[in-house]
């Protein structure tokens, strides 16, 4: 796998913070190069036009470990200090995660060096499929194209540029549905408080599937995009 050309992400890390705004800035790492970027890239249109945050989207092509890997260095380069990096990818079975190691490796690191973690197992599509019900069978990837194709009435499209416009009617079931099934495997395995994990439970938690914290992310985005209108 050819390596990610940091050199722009770099430059443009570096030009922003020099002249630092008062918008919240979000840097935004996937695994994919189409599907989540294409997810995502709704919440930096809005954001960008009306002015509430700037949002840098970019799909790497790669690994979950060299994914949060870009974003460390991305983030001591740019100083983004408490500006939200976040890392996108799934939990598969590819050969490159080393069967677990890498994955694990991935999510210690993330949080030795305060990155946001969107963690999908087994993939980003259960977030789609969290809009439509409270799902929490083991599912592989292979399965996620049928019964989205089912649930929206058409052709499921794994790179489609409008999957966010066809679900935001249904977010706050995905949100809702997806704190439920994070809240359900902290309850299994005797934890208490699923917002404050150590390194080795979230290590845990992440291995499960299904399980998902994209919800994390969107409902930070939907926060800074979205600000709720202050009482007189």
């Amino acid at each position: 796998m050819a390596k990610p050309n940091l050199k722009n992400n770099i430059m443009y890390s570096k030009r922003r913070v020099s002249g630092r705004s008062k918008k919240k800035i979000f840097l935004i790492l996937s695994e994919g190069t189409e599907t989540e970027p294409n997810y995502f890239e709704a919440f930096r249109r809005i954001a960008h036009a009306n002015g509430t945050a700037d949002i840098t989207i970019k799909g790497l092509g790669a690994v979950g470990i060299t994914v949060v890997t870009i974003a460390k260095k991305l983030k001591e380069q740019g100083n983004y200090g408490d500006d939200e990096v976040w890392c996108v990818f799934d939990r598969d079975l590819k050969r490159e995660n080393n069967n677990q190691q890498n994955f694990n490796a991935a999510i210690r690191l993330a949080i030795e060096n305060q990155l946001k973690l969107a963690i999908s197992n087994d993939a980003f599509e259960l977030w789609y499929l969290l809009h439509y019900e409270y799902y929490q069978s083991e599912t592989h990837r292979s399965d996620y194209e049928k019964m989205l194709s089912i649930r929206l009435g058409e052709k499921y499209e794994k790179n489609s540029e409008t999957m966010y416009e066809k679900l935001k009617d249904k977010q706050s079931n995905a949100i809702k549905f997806a704190k439920k099934l994070w809240l359900s495997h902290c309850n299994l395995h005797g934890i208490d408080d699923p917002n404050n994990l150590t390194i080795e439970q979230r290590i845990i938690i992440h291995n499960i599937n299904p399980s998902t914290t994209v919800y994390q992310l969107v409902e930070k985005l939907s926060e800074v995009i979205f600000p709720k209108p202050q009482k007189e």
